[in-house]
């Protein structure tokens, strides 16, 4: 078999080598979007044309350096994989701001990935765009939107008024059939008047309306509470929801209604698209630096094409099907987290396992760090 082996094999191997160096060159130099590559440590290998464009950093001014002291906002969280090893806690599709070099913020979207090989973290590879445009209209469109909500928040409280004094009888006497319409009507006027009241709490999150009184605040506690609650829906669905918490975990340090608030909101989500006889689970797991948590269902999974917009205000995805809601809860999620210097990010289980996998961290308290006490995005 050696004799069929062509003698010049070493060279040809060679040349495409060279090949294989020029085309990873060529990909990157002309690569659309910002590209940054990471060893384990975190230190910053590779940095294309485009990164440098949207950060104002050249890549000889950062090559070498820490990802965390240079690009303040990059997603560099390779620290909480380390033991792992596993491509398991991959950020896909997540949003956040980069410092530029002259100081100013850019709000981007990322998909950042741990490379591992052999059970072994290497290094991660992240891939970014300035999102400032995107998020211009954004704000144009919340605006416009906040308008509406108020507006119509008054003629729902009187069309409701009105009906309950129906219901009630305060104009006569109705028969079965009339009382069932009325019924139905208030029904759906206290729908709306739900989606209104959680747009308008984004709103107010947004604008720094609503105070955060952190504590500290036991986790394994917490959940107990919480999965007291929520048992009577996941019972009708015989969804089993199983937690996973290291009974030593640190306290978090939050404001424990609203911080329930976005486990509440995960966890009906989950359930919500999960199908019967199926499993959710809650994993928490610690940092030097962070608390994470993941909450993972057993639905269809997200498509591709929704992921980067899975948390904006009444976004409904295409998995979402005849499940009912308005894309407001995962909204709420984002903006509660971030409030407290967290981040929020979601993936896809790995086939043949279905389901997503919305995960969350929050800073640990520190002493020096003053910590902010607002709800602000």
């Amino acid at each position: 078999m050696l004799s069929n082996i062509p003698k010049n094999q070493d060279k040809l191997l060679n040349v495409d080598s060279v090949r294989k160096d020029e085309l990873f060159d060529l990909i990157v130099t002309n690569f659309p979007v910002g590209l940054i590559i990471l060893d384990r440590d975190e230190k910053i290998l590779e940095f294309n044309p485009a990164a440098e464009e949207i950060t104002g950093f050249k890549k000889q001014e950062i090559y070498g350096k820490s990802c965390h002291a240079v690009l303040i906002g990059i997603p560099c969280h390779l620290s909480e994989l380390k033991e792992s090893a596993s491509a398991d806690e991959i950020l896909v599709h997540t949003e956040g701001t980069i410092r530029h070099k002259d100081g100013h913020e850019i709000p981007v979207r990322y998909t950042a990935s741990p490379l591992v090989k052999d059970n072994k973290l290497k290094g991660a590879i992240a891939i970014f765009r300035d999102v400032t445009k995107e998020k211009q209209l954004e704000q144009h469109r919340r605006v416009l939107i906040s308008m509406f909500a108020h507006d119509l928040k008054g003629p729902l409280a009187v069309a409701g008024g009105f009906l309950m004094r129906l219901r009630q009888g305060k104009a006569g006497p109705l028969n079965k059939k009339q009382l069932q319409y009325v019924d139905t009507v208030l029904k759906e006027v206290g729908r709306v008047e739900k989606y209104i009241r959680s747009f308008l709490d984004i709103v107010r999150m947004e604008a720094g309306q609503i105070t955060l009184s952190r504590e500290f605040c036991d986790l394994s506690r917490l959940f107990s509470d919480l999965l007291d609650s929520i048992k009577l829906k996941a019972g009708q669905k015989n969804i089993k929801i199983e937690v996973e918490i290291p009974e030593d975990i640190s306290p978090a340090y939050v404001d424990k209604t609203q911080f329930s608030r976005v486990i509440q909101n995960l966890l009906d989500n989950a359930i919500k698209y999960s199908p019967e006889n199926s499993v959710v689970r809650i994993k928490c797991t610690e940092s030097d630096k962070n608390i994470l948590i993941a909450v993972e269902d057993s639905g269809p999974g997200i498509e591709e094409e929704d992921l980067p917009y899975i948390f904006d205000p009444f976004y409904r995805a295409n998995y979402s099907g005849d499940v009912e809601g308005c894309g407001i809860g995962l909204a709420i999620v984002k903006t509660i987290v971030e409030a407290h210097g967290g981040k929020v990010w979601v993936r896809n289980k790995r086939p043949p396992e279905r389901g997503a996998i919305f995960s969350f961290s929050i800073p640990k308290f520190q002493e020096s760090r003053k910590q902010p006490n607002i709800l602000k995005a």
